[in-house]
């Protein structure tokens, strides 16, 4: 078996995997052998990977369950999985005090996984508004509008994780001193849809939307974790002014970052943009802050408006698309007309 594809699981996504799933229940040699394998080359993705195995192990044997509404999830699964498999497997009759210190290791084992794995905050903003987040480490970030995150209620055990969809400034606290020396915990990872970004202390933006993911690197060092467009795993390592754009359908294109202040105006609540076409500029009218814009004639998307566009509401940029590209803006609403 080829435990590679596991290396940036999580443990829920572990639990939720049919083919490791299958691993703990059959434990087969050649398996074993693979499976230690990849503990040895992966030792900070050790703890996670072999807790899974433990709590998959830990269900798999129990004969009595009381816990059942916090561990449906992993119950529904195994059970899914191994019930065509119940000729082979061998049952004890246990005395009661061990099924009694059983389902006790149990419930502790899902206390632990449930506030530190399961149990996770989300946050989402509504179109056109701006949240400041702190995380359990002290990091920071500011979430744009129409956009979620997600994260563990405590960050003490086990990596720092986010999952991210939408736009997000992140400020993350550097907790590590040593960089010959990390620890699982010090690392920082987001996660999108095609992507991870994993760093220790930096400053960077994410924008995730349509399945394309755009990465600008203002301070630190980050790396990110794709697939290309063979399914094949790389690796990038982005430095200050790097800005990496990616979907599952394209080779990422790496380039630098022409004005940094640009990729984090909205942040500051600032409309900027640089020799931009009236394309790009409804992308962020329609994305962040909720409008449908209705073109006369699709070829109005190419226009461009050269030099820089820096405002500070709607209203303003399209009182500057009307006056500068000589076109009939109308709003009503949500809606948004714009014709020759």
């Amino acid at each position: 078996m080829d435990f590679s594809k596991y290396v940036n699981y999580t443990c829920e996504r572990l639990l939720n995997d049919d083919d490791f799933i299958c691993f703990v229940i059959e434990q087969k040699a050649s398996d074993m052998h693979n499976w230690e394998k990849f503990q040895e080359e992966n030792p900070y993705k050790s703890k996670i990977a072999v807790s899974a195995f433990e709590t998959i192990s830990s269900y798999r044997e129990q004969e009595v369950f009381t816990n059942d509404r916090s561990q449906s999830l992993v119950f529904d699964r195994i059970t899914a999985t191994v019930a065509l498999e119940k000729t082979k497997i061998k049952r004890f009759n246990r005395p009661l005090f061990f099924k009694a210190a059983a389902v006790f290791v149990l419930a502790m084992l899902s206390t632990f996984l449930y506030f530190n794995y399961w149990h996770k905050q989300t946050v989402e903003t509504d179109f056109g508004n701006i949240r400041e987040i702190t995380l359990p480490d002290g990091s920071e970030l500011i979430l744009n509008g129409n956009s979620k995150v997600r994260y563990a209620s405590n960050f003490s055990d086990g990596l720092r994780e986010v999952w991210l969809s939408g736009e997000a400034l992140f400020k993350v606290k550097h907790i590590n001193i040593d960089t010959n020396n990390i620890k699982p915990g010090e690392k920082f990872i987001v996660h999108c849809d095609n992507m991870d970004i994993e760093v220790l202390g930096t400053t960077f933006n994410v924008k995730n939307r349509h399945k394309k993911t755009t990465v600008g690197l203002l301070t630190g060092k980050i790396r990110i974790d794709f697939n290309d467009v063979s399914e094949e795993y790389r690796q990038l390592v982005l430095a200050p002014g790097d800005l990496v754009k990616h979907s599952a359908k394209s080779v990422p294109a790496q380039q630098r970052i022409a004005n940094a202040q640009q990729l984090t105006a909205w942040a500051s609540r600032q409309l900027m943009f640089q020799d931009a076409t009236l394309d790009e500029m409804i992308a962020v009218l329609q994305d962040d802050f909720g409008y449908e814009v209705m073109l006369g004639d699709d070829k109005l998307k190419q226009l461009k408006v050269e030099g820089e566009i820096n405002v500070g509401s709607v209203k303003e940029l399209l009182r500057i698309l009307s006056n500068t590209l000589h076109l009939t803006v109308k709003t009503n609403n949500t809606t948004i007309t714009i014709t020759e």
